[in-house]
């Protein structure tokens, strides 16, 4: 009996020292954030990636909104999740019936205390287990959308420390994908290889017929006429798109010499990868001109926008892959995101993954001087003009670091 007595007194010792320093293990994992245009709809869905159940008695969420760096509201939970099951926390005012029949935990105050800018902390014994957000900012990383994490199940691990990268934003409001693993985009391996256009683009027209100054997200098949630099060049008309100059939706590649602009670092290089590997021969390939539904189908210089697809594979994408688009893609995403999607995962998403691998490799635009050590433009004088820089060829050497998927 006293041995007995003294395990336990060892054990209970154990966890408040591991609970004190603050160093405490769980196999729970956030799975997916459902941040919704009605509050009380917002979910979190938690899994439990151990063979055993978890009694839930000693969890509970920290929310930090609006950029705070103290908590602001505190949801203690209970409940058990079985061993490799799920665990779904919601609002007692959900308001979509379905789901709320799947709901195992409800606040019994109300709507969950976020946003899709603020934090979600998940903590056992006071500790931090797993983490949505960065405390202390409030930008919109996940509002209006179906963030689920990064990876396989059995790859599944909370993280301390947010990244943004660990989840994959799709598409708001997929109930289909609570407590399962239906959803067909899991690894970066597949996010890296792009988007695809898919069946439903192609009986929609191009032009709103509603607004003839709008996109419908529809498809234009057309031919290569000329092209100008990275992101830009002329396709002839045909199918609602009117003919002329193109600029490329969601990029903006640098400058080379022009009337307006002054060439500048990579330039030239986007150039070249557009003219040379992209649409070259394009009279060979499939062009696949694809308009922003709601968005206005010119820009300010009269220029046509929207996606160019070639062989079926999205140029913009292909082009931030290799680190030639000089602006960050955007962070929020936009109402024609969540029409513009590849099996439910928006194009953004996959531009936004593609980015972030161009910015660890320093490639491009994402090399030097941002990154150090990471590459130079072929195309550049970084010493002249007394360190200001200067354009050094028209026609720089230089080759893709992936090759095409054609």
């Amino acid at each position: 009996m006293k041995r007995i007595l003294l395990s336990f007194i060892i054990a209970l010792i154990a966890v408040v020292l591991v609970a004190c320093n603050g160093d405490v293990a769980s196999p729970i994992v956030i799975s997916k954030v459902y941040t919704t245009t009605r509050q009380a709809n917002n979910l979190i869905e938690l899994y439990n990636t151990s063979e055993a159940s978890v009694d839930l008695g000693e969890y509970a969420f920290n929310f930090y909104t609006n950029g705070a760096k103290e908590v602001s509201q505190t949801i203690n939970l209970s409940g058990t999740i079985e061993a490799n099951s799920y665990f779904l926390v919601g609002g007692s005012n959900h308001g979509v019936a379905e789901v709320k029949e799947l709901i195992d935990f409800s606040n019994e105050n109300g709507s969950l205390p976020f946003n899709g800018n603020d934090v979600i902390e998940l903590t056992k014994y006071g500790s931090r287990i797993d983490i949505f957000g960065s405390i202390g900012s409030d930008f919109d990383f996940s509002i209006n959308s179906t963030q689920i994490r990064l990876g396989l199940l059995t790859d599944y691990q909370p993280n301390k420390e947010f990244n943004l990268f660990n989840y994959i934003g799709y598409a708001p409001n997929l109930y289909q994908y609570l407590k399962n693993d239906d959803h067909e985009i899991k690894t970066f391996e597949q996010l890296y290889e792009g988007p695809r256009l898919e069946e439903r683009f192609l009986e929609m027209p191009y032009v709103d017929p509603n607004n003839s100054n709008l996109g419908f997200g529809g498809v234009a098949t057309s031919t290569v006429q000329s092209i100008a630099d990275g992101d830009t060049a002329t396709f002839q008309a045909v199918n609602g798109y009117p003919g002329g100059s193109m600029r490329y939706f969601y990029i903006n590649t640098p400058e080379v010499n022009g009337s307006n602009v002054v060439a500048e670092p990579w330039g030239y290089v986007a150039s070249k990868y557009n003219k040379e590997y992209l649409l070259k021969d394009g009279n060979s390939k499939l062009i696949q001109l694809q308009s922003i539904p709601g968005n206005a189908l010119q820009e300010g210089y009269g220029r046509n926008l929207g996606l160019v697809w070639v062989n079926g594979h999205l140029s913009q994408f292909l082009i931030v892959r290799e680190g030639l688009s000089e602006s960050d893609v955007q962070i929020k995403y936009e109402d024609y995101d969540f029409i513009l999607t590849y099996k439910n995962v928006p194009y953004l998403t996959f531009l936004k993954f593609a980015e972030n691998e161009a910015k660890n490799n320093g490639w491009g635009a994402k090399g030097y001087p941002i990154n150090p050590n990471g590459e130079k433009s072929p195309d550049w004088n970084y010493q002249a003009n007394n360190g200001a820089g200067a354009l050094a060829t028209t026609n720089p050497t230089w080759q893709p670091h992936l090759p095409l998927p054609w």
